[in-house]
């Protein structure tokens, strides 16, 4: 069995953890198809794509809701 520690003494968000775990070698299909196993209620797509910012690459998530539960507003 493998063990990976993350030290987020700062906290991470899920779509970067999921891009870092893919970065890591986590098979795509595998980990959609876990997370398919989530008992989540609203449908949801993720977009996947390697990118590059300030000079560092690596995989972004998009975890995009296809039906919010709520109104879109502003927080300022």
């Amino acid at each position: 069995m493998k063990v990976l520690y993350y030290d987020c003494f700062c906290g991470i968000s899920g779509d970067m953890n999921l891009g870092a775990l893919l970065d890591l070698g986590v098979d795509k299909d595998y980990l959609l198809q876990e997370l398919g196993k989530l008992p989540v209620d609203s449908e949801y797509e993720m977009k996947i794509n390697k990118a590059v910012k300030m000079g560092i690459t690596g995989t972004k998530v998009d975890v995009i809701l296809k039906h919010p539960d709520h109104d879109q507003h502003s927080h300022s």
